[in-house]
């Protein structure tokens, strides 16, 4: 399958394909209403997806947010259902880390939840503190950073 990686805008039809991605993947099936997976700094974030080169059908997804001069913050990686093992997400990962250092980042940070804890320690992310709940859905995190 053909696929592209592309920064998309806020509010385009790629970032709402992510969002329903992000709704069904993380929160539907705690019955959280669709409208409070959106979040105030979502606007001036970075959005990041894989979609197909021919429909532009978004397959993957990450969004990229600075928290202060050299820490950045990564959200919501989410990758089809159909379309993980594929290495989509580390491909998004990647792109992810390399934007961060190219804008001044010497700190990246994620929660991660503790069923991805390896997917992100292959990415040289090490975890630090204690596991947490979700104040959203009560998933198991537990936050991530690497040195950049």
């Amino acid at each position: 399958m053909d696929y592209q990686i592309k920064f998309i805008d806020y509010g385009s039809n790629e970032y709402y394909q992510a969002a329903q991605l992000r709704y069904r993947l993380f929160y539907q099936e705690h019955n959280i209403p669709f409208e409070s997976i959106f979040d105030p700094t979502e606007r001036q974030d970075l959005h990041l997806a894989i979609t197909t080169s021919l429909e532009n059908i978004v397959l993957a997804y990450g969004r990229l947010s600075k928290n202060n001069c050299d820490e950045f913050q990564i959200y919501q990686m989410v990758v089809m259902p159909e379309h993980q093992g594929h290495e989509l997400g580390m491909r998004i990962l990647h792109v992810l880390i390399e934007v961060a250092v190219e804008r001044g980042a010497s700190l990246l940070t994620l929660n991660a939840r503790t069923t991805k804890v390896r997917f992100y320690q292959k990415a040289g992310f090490e975890t630090i503190g204690e596991v947490f709940a979700s104040y959203t859905t009560g998933v198991p995190h537990i936050k991530m950073q690497k040195n950049l």
